[in-house]
């Protein structure tokens, strides 16, 4: 004994992080012995996240006396040209930093509610590597290779770093070529939320229990209530370059300086007036309602920005 006591919460949710290790792997190996288990496990995992998520939101709306109900998995809807700036410095995948924001899975920060200067405007989405080998392939048709971001992931992934699940150059080019499959398939198509896709793409609807909020694009809400990419790479770089009018977006943090404008809109519907025009019909202010977060599903609210 060092003579300190420990945290109760470190020690809780250190105890959870090993239990939620041991069941992911025991799900995995059930799966992969009996294909049958697929979807009850997945159904699973899914209430866990739920369940985790109601909890969060539920710790956060108690310890900073929100008035505004804080959901941890509302989707709206809003114009992709609004997503401008990054929460981290890059449109790389968190695999390549050694430190991220906000460290994966996502789903463990849902519903939070965070200061600090995790939501400076340094950073422009459209100024990446990743946005501008997009740009050169799908809008001058230049070779993936010839771009600077085909380079530099080949280089993660020789390197030794797994870049969406690719470990050679092969795995890679067949991820570009899935990307572009993508990029035709909205441009055709249209764009289909996530939920839309998970109802056709397969009989069993394995989808709806895991990709129906989470594998939206999932931004950040910034103290002046900017929208900060946080994941979806590919699909809001698509969204961009067909100027499409408006996406489904998961709004999984918000900075605590954002957190006090609804709770004051909550507590007295009238101040959103004296709002700057520009956040009047936020779509995170739509509904804004008092009260615990409704854990029986995610919400979804209409609105663009």
């Amino acid at each position: 004994m060092d003579g300190h006591a420990a945290d109760p919460l470190s020690a809780l949710r250190a105890g959870l992080s090993r239990a939620e290790i041991a069941v992911r792997r025991l799900g995995a190996a059930t799966v992969e012995r009996y294909p049958a288990l697929r979807t009850p496990v997945l159904l699973a995992w899914t209430r866990y996240m739920l369940a985790y998520g109601a909890c969060r939101a539920l710790a956060t709306t108690v310890r900073g006396n929100h008035r505004a109900a804080v959901d941890p998995f509302t989707v709206v809807e809003v114009d992709p040209d609004r997503i401008r700036f990054l929460v981290e410095s890059d449109g790389y995948p968190n695999q390549i930093r050694r430190e991220s924001v906000f460290p994966p899975p996502k789903f463990k920060h849902a519903g939070g509610v965070d200061g600090g200067d995790w939501d400076a405007l340094d950073h422009r989405f459209e100024d990446t590597e990743l946005y501008r080998g997009f740009e050169a392939r799908f809008e001058r048709r230049v070779p993936w290779r010839e771009t600077a971001f085909y380079r530099t992931s080949v280089e993660y992934i020789e390197g030794g770093t797994p870049l969406w699940g690719c470990t050679t150059e092969a795995e890679f080019e067949r991820r570009c070529a899935f990307v572009e499959s993508l990029y035709d398939a909205i441009a055709t198509n249209g764009y289909r939320s996530q939920a839309e896709l998970s109802a056709t793409d397969s009989p069993d609807s394995d989808g709806n229990a895991v990709r129906t909020v989470t594998d939206e694009i999932a931004v950040c809400v910034g103290r002046g209530g900017e929208l900060l990419f946080m994941d979806g790479r590919n699909r809001l770089a698509i969204a961009k370059l067909l100027d499409l009018d408006a996406v489904p977006v998961w709004i999984m943090v918000r900075h605590e300086g954002w957190q006090r404008v609804r709770d004051s809109v909550a507590a007295d519907p009238s101040r959103i007036a004296l709002l700057p025009e520009r956040l009047r019909t936020h779509p995170d202010l739509a509904g804004v309602r008092s009260g615990a977060w409704d854990r029986r599903r995610p919400r979804r609210r209409a609105g663009l920005l």
